[in-house]
């Protein structure tokens, strides 16, 4: 008893029972920190809302018990690889990942520049703004302008053109232009603009065309003939000019240019603009906070391509 009395008293024998009990505290201390620092991939309602909603758009149906279990498991599944993915740096460098999410910050953006209307005046002075001389016709096929230029052009009249023309075959001529440009040279010597009798090869185009637009025209002689003859000026015989025909001399009698449309009929045009003017100026103002957010540091070989931005940003150069 004695010896026990001593044992107890004994004070390894403290610091042993103390620095178990310490252990055991941390042990389970650190338990149950693994649980709470653990990583999470939460379910919410609404994720699989929308993954119904997505089935219900593809199959035109909801999904069934077995098949909304399967979706879940896809969901949660990819939500760990992408995970996943991110710590072992796998999104790192990668142009596809880089540029959606580029792509979801413009949507961002987008979506705020939406919310907004423009007022009376702000469309009457975009209105304003757009009286000048109206774009040049575009060709029927339309590639010779941009979709900027189209757009700009909805809020004109459509360019209109008078012309006359003599026509030569190839199909009964060795060499039609050949023959157009002794004709062209015949008519440059006389005072009268009527050709004389003769000159040309009948056919069933009609010799005179009133007031046509350039699809109008490329309708009939096709889009290089429309393109060619929109680019003459009124007067003189000219050409040759090849079409979908054959070859023509033409005279231009008239031009009416395009002019703006009134106002009432455009304002769904002009709204399109000004929300593409206020998401442009958006995206720019957001862009310069980045610069000086961000900063620059480039390769010495490459630094002259990044100097505008580095000034733009008011940064230092190297």
């Amino acid at each position: 008893m004695k010896r026990l009395t001593r044992l107890l008293k004994e004070p390894l024998l403290h610091f042993l029972v103390i620095g178990a009990a310490l252990f055991a505290v941390y042990a389970w201390q650190s338990r149950g920190g693994d649980d709470a620092g653990s990583a999470q991939v939460r379910l919410a309602e609404s994720d699989v809302r929308w993954l119904k909603e997505t089935f219900a758009l593809e199959h035109q149906r909801e999904p069934n018990a077995n098949e909304l279990q399967g979706l879940v498991r896809g969901f949660v599944k990819e939500e760990m690889l992408a995970r996943q993915a991110q710590e072992l740096g796998l999104d790192k460098d990668d142009i596809v990942v880089r540029r959606r999410l580029a792509q979801k910050m413009t949507f961002l953006l987008q979506d705020e520049s939406a919310r907004a209307e423009p007022s009376e005046d702000e469309l009457r002075r975009l209105y304003e703004a757009q009286r000048s001389p109206p774009p040049p016709p575009a060709s029927a096929g339309g590639s010779g302008s941009g979709p900027d230029q189209k757009e700009l052009q909805t809020l004109f009249t459509r360019p209109k053109i008078s012309f006359v023309q003599i026509f030569f075959s190839r199909d009964k001529r060795a060499d039609a232009a050949a023959d157009a440009r002794a004709a062209l040279a015949e008519l440059s010597q006389q005072s009268a603009v009527a050709p004389p009798a003769g000159m040309g090869d009948a056919a069933s185009i009609k010799s005179e065309f009133r007031n046509l637009d350039a699809r109008a025209v490329a309708n009939q002689l096709g889009t290089k003939f429309a393109a060619a003859v929109f680019d003459l000026a009124p007067g003189p015989w000219q050409g040759p000019i090849e079409s979908s025909q054959g070859v023509h001399l033409v005279r231009v009698t008239a031009r009416v240019p395009g002019e703006l449309r009134p106002l009432e009929e455009i304002k769904g045009e002009l709204a399109e603009m000004w929300h593409e003017e206020r998401q442009r100026n958006s995206e720019e103002r957001y862009f310069a906070g980045l610069l000086k957010k961000y900063r620059i540091v480039p390769d010495p070989s490459v630094e002259a391509l990044v100097a505008p931005l580095i000034d733009e940003a008011g940064g230092e150069r190297k």
